[in-house]
């Protein structure tokens, strides 16, 4: 704001900016999965999660702890309740996201040419606010395009449906362009991808930041966030038919 106040004055600026960042060596890392076992197809997949990794300069409450807890969170309680869907519900916590993707494109490459049986993938990487819905369609999420993809009609009359048993907790909204990063790959080879959104009032003041802790976090905020996740996730895996994918555009 300061420099927009000299640029607009016209007064001349000049920065000094001195940065100790720099690339490691690779080295070893693992993504983290768990899953209930589907009853009646458990080769048939809805998977779900966030990133492990965050911004070096803070602890990543938001970008993306609360990603991968609520996730977590939204698995465990499905278990607690004693539900076993029709799929498998799968939970992942990807690494290397912030730096290169790797977990995500790791992931794809473990997965193979099983990439058929995933019915969905779910990311949550857009903290913890308020949720408001979920986005469907090709990647980027909250935070980018819809991948240049057209989404499936049906498909979007479905999970607006969904979206009206989470009318109670505000996240109903069902809305073009869903999707993350971690799974772009998933997207890229036509699983349906949907990015579940929050409504972003603060995150951007966090994001990338050493404020980005967990008194950021607000728990009822954080509990609709973990209802949605469970929602959107079980319903998926237990419904007789399935969504489609994105149709990407020439």
């Amino acid at each position: 704001m300061m420099l927009a106040r000299f640029a607009e004055q016209r007064v001349p600026i000049k920065v000094h900016l001195e940065m100790s960042a720099h690339l490691e060596p690779d080295a070893d890392s693992f993504d983290v999965m768990g899953e209930i076992p589907g009853r009646e197809h458990p080769e048939e997949i809805v998977v779900l999660g966030g990133h492990v990794d965050s911004w070096d300069v803070g602890r990543g409450a938001q970008d993306d702890g609360s990603g991968i807890i609520a996730s977590l969170q939204a698995v465990a309680l499905i278990k607690k309740l004693g539900l076993q869907p029709r799929r498998t519900i799968r939970v992942v916590f990807w690494v290397n996201e912030e730096n290169g993707g790797r977990g995500g494109e790791a992931y794809r490459k473990w997965v193979g040419d099983k990439i058929a049986n995933h019915v969905a993938a779910i990311e949550m990487d857009g903290g913890a606010e308020a949720p408001r819905g979920f986005g469907y369609g090709g990647g980027g999420g909250r935070r980018g395009g819809d991948g240049g993809g057209r989404t499936d009609p049906a498909s979007v009359a479905t999970l607006k449906q969904i979206g009206n048993l989470l009318e109670r907790v505000g996240a109903g909204e069902i809305a073009g362009g869903g999707g993350g990063s971690d799974i772009a790959p998933l997207i890229r080879d036509g699983v349906p991808g949907l990015g579940e959104r929050t409504s972003g009032a603060h995150y951007f003041d966090w994001h990338h930041t050493e404020t980005d802790t967990l008194d950021k976090v607000d728990p009822e905020d954080f509990r609709k966030n973990v209802a949605a996740l469970a929602v959107m996730s079980y319903v998926l895996a237990d419904m007789p038919g399935k969504i489609a994918g994105t149709r990407q555009t020439n």
